[in-house]
């Protein structure tokens, strides 16, 4: 299966690659970075020439630990992701967490109760 890597997933940083053949973006690891926008930025630029060829988008978000200035970053992709989904694109968030992880799974809900981001949260056991 292609892959094309966004962000190579390292120590603090979340791997984010995108498969063609499924259309899946995948989010995975610990997002504590120093400068998160700079990850984050080249995400929203992937995003935007993403969207301008293609109608759709599934995206997986499968995250073991977010700092406080990830989860900002992270909040304002999924906003965007989320407006794209209302402007008629099929998008669709999947927040996966692991069973025994509550801070994970309290933030995918917090994400989706109080942003209103449309996500599907579930766990892996």
């Amino acid at each position: 299966m292609e892959k094309f890597v966004i962000q190579e997933e390292l120590k603090n940083c979340p791997g984010i690659a995108y498969y063609p053949d499924t259309n899946k973006l995948e989010l995975i690891g610990r997002s504590i970075p120093e400068n998160p926008e700079l990850i984050f930025h080249r995400l929203e630029e992937w995003l935007t020439l993403h969207f301008e060829k293609n109608n759709g988008l599934d995206v997986n978000i499968q995250l073991e630990y977010i700092n406080s200035g990830s989860s900002k970053y992270l909040y304002e992709i999924l906003k965007r992701l989320t407006g794209y989904g209302r402007s008629g694109k099929l998008v669709k968030i999947k927040w996966l967490y692991e069973e025994d992880d509550e801070g994970m799974l309290e933030l995918g809900e917090h994400y989706r109760n109080t942003a209103g981001i449309p996500l599907e949260i579930n766990m892996i056991v």
